[in-house]
């Protein structure tokens, strides 16, 4: 691959993107939902509420630093909690302000830790994964329970806005089935990690051309070296092993479902905050089942920095669920600027933990 022609691409990608976002920006301008007043009052006006978004957005960053410190620990990649959290502070002020956020973020999250993980041990089974595949599945992890409970949460939170009669006639039945696939979605994804995986390990097995032991993982194989499908067949069935040592190993699994649970609800907590700075309070429920519906502004390049595309969507889904567009366009900008602002100065703050390392020496701090 000519890797010359990355620069050139990633240009391309964000000026496609900034484009997508001006022009969704004007479509909500001829649609009367782009009122940048309330935004501009809530700075002046609505400090408390600014700081209680800023709160629970620090609150959410140490929420995720330190599950995902757990998770690099119980899958045998270990590193310092400094690392982890600078990691994930570079991870995403980057990602905040690239197209394709959520993919920035993992990929510079893995490029980070790739190096600070400590080695795999030689006496260690060849059968597992090294380093690099650890930090790989725990990356994986981390995203699966993240999404998973905030997924299963905005589904039912969709099921009680519907057994409240707070949804208008004809939105009925597309809100039920939006929850329904986002509730059965979330669990699909919690259960994901913790189930185990026998089938799909025995077909990578064979696969690779491993004996019915080795395939069933109760003897060790060697590495293959040709062909290259039989190697990636090998490879899938080392990640496979590593999650069933994974498996083995994490007996406190309710740790991380009451950490991701914490962060499922302080990230729309940070935009509950962003609607009353802006004094146009919207429902903490429909905020709830909004979220999930909404991803998609975070998996797709739709907008530079957050703004456009998120706020387009955001405005045709909390329509959906009864709220009025225009509010929640207003607390989205607000709520965007706010997390845009704290999350570039977390990544200065994360560039720092990597370059300036103090060490005690002699007594003294250097």
């Amino acid at each position: 691959m000519n890797t010359s022609r990355k620069p050139e691409r990633l240009a391309l990608r964000i000026i496609a993107t900034t484009v997508i976002g001006i022009g969704s920006l004007w479509i909500l301008h001829r649609l009367g939902y782009l009122n940048l007043e309330p935004v501009g009052r809530a700075f002046h006006l609505g400090g408390l509420w600014i700081g209680l978004v800023v709160g629970s957005l620090l609150s959410l960053l140490v929420v995720g630093a330190v599950r995902f410190h757990r998770l690099t620990r119980a899958f045998g990649a270990p590193a310092p909690f400094r690392d982890v959290l600078a990691a994930n502070l570079i991870g995403q002020a980057v990602g905040q302000w690239l197209p394709g956020s959520l993919a920035m973020t993992e990929i510079l999250r893995f490029g980070v830790m790739a190096g600070r993980t400590e080695e795999k041990s030689p006496d260690a089974p060849t059968e597992a994964s090294g380093p690099k595949g650890r930090l790989g599945l725990a990356i994986l992890v981390d995203r699966l329970l993240g999404l998973g409970v905030m997924f299963a949460v905005g589904g039912l939170a969709g099921v009680f806005l519907l057994a409240r009669n707070k949804i208008d006639g004809g939105f009925v039945i597309a809100v039920l089935f939006l929850s329904a696939i986002s509730l059965i979605l979330g669990l699909i994804a919690l259960a994901a990690p913790f189930r185990p995986n026998r089938r799909l390990q025995r077909l990578a097995g064979r696969a690779a051309g491993m004996t019915p032991a080795a395939a069933c993982g109760n003897e060790i194989a060697p590495a293959p070296s040709q062909p290259i499908l039989r190697r990636a067949a090998w490879e899938i069935f080392r990640l496979l092993e590593t999650l069933k040592e994974f498996r083995a190993r994490e007996s406190r699994g309710t740790a991380l479902l009451l950490l991701s649970l914490a962060a499922a609800v302080l990230n729309p907590l940070t935009l509950y905050f962003a609607a009353q700075a802006a004094d146009f309070p919207l429902s903490f429920p429909i905020i709830l089942a909004a979220v999930p519906l909404t991803t998609a502004a975070v998996l797709l390049p739709t907008g530079i920095a957050g703004f456009g595309g998120p706020q387009l969507l955001a405005a045709g889904v909390f329509r959906l669920l009864g709220a009025d567009p225009g509010t929640a366009v207003a607390a989205c900008l607000l709520q965007n600027t706010i997390v845009l602002a704290v999350q570039t100065l977390g990544g200065a703050v994360g560039w720092a933990l990597l370059s300036k390392r103090p060490s005690f020496r002699l007594g003294r701090l250097k």
